[in-house]
């Protein structure tokens, strides 16, 4: 009776990154619209986006971007960086115990976030800030649900 009637549900999901925008601030007097916030930076020609060798303090090349001229906009485009990717593995276990016809006890375990990777959050990527360009500074999701750590909960539940 205990080794037997075990239920095994898995969900593994998986997705590439967030996708991000590059931005820069530059003085007001620098564009014709006098609008200085969240403007795009030039992307230099043949210089990857994406470091070579992705780490949490280094993940866009800082190189791969030039502030604009005096009186005109940044060539960048929308989304041209992509964040960390997401890989999440769930995992519920459950076992019904029969008492008699009518009455039966249902426990269940669920593992979120099973092998307890870590989810990073998105980069920096204000290209007025180089010391923070790039950088990971936190992780995806501190509350309840994709990219937190391992969560486990237990259920009992009593059916009559």
């Amino acid at each position: 009776k205990v080794v037997g009637g075990w239920e095994m549900s898995v969900i593994h999901a998986m997705r590439t990154g967030r996708t991000v925008n590059f931005t820069v601030s530059r003085s007001s007097k620098d564009l014709p619209d006098g609008n200085n916030k969240k403007q795009r930076p030039d992307v230099v020609p043949g210089i990857p986006v994406h470091a070579a060798d992705q780490t949490l303090d280094h993940w866009f090349n800082i190189e791969a971007f030039a502030m604009p001229k005096v009186g005109m906009w940044g060539n960048a485009g929308r989304n041209l960086g992509r964040g960390p990717g997401v890989n999440m593995f769930d995992l519920s276990l459950s076992k019904n115990f029969n008492i008699n016809e009518r009455n039966r006890i249902t426990f269940r375990a669920e593992f979120f976030n099973l092998p307890n990777r870590v989810h990073l959050g998105t980069p920096k990527a204000d290209f007025s800030s180089p010391g923070t360009f790039g950088r990971i500074t936190s992780p995806m999701n501190r509350a309840i649900g994709v990219g937190t750590a391992r969560q486990i909960q237990f259920m009992l539940r009593y059916m009559f």
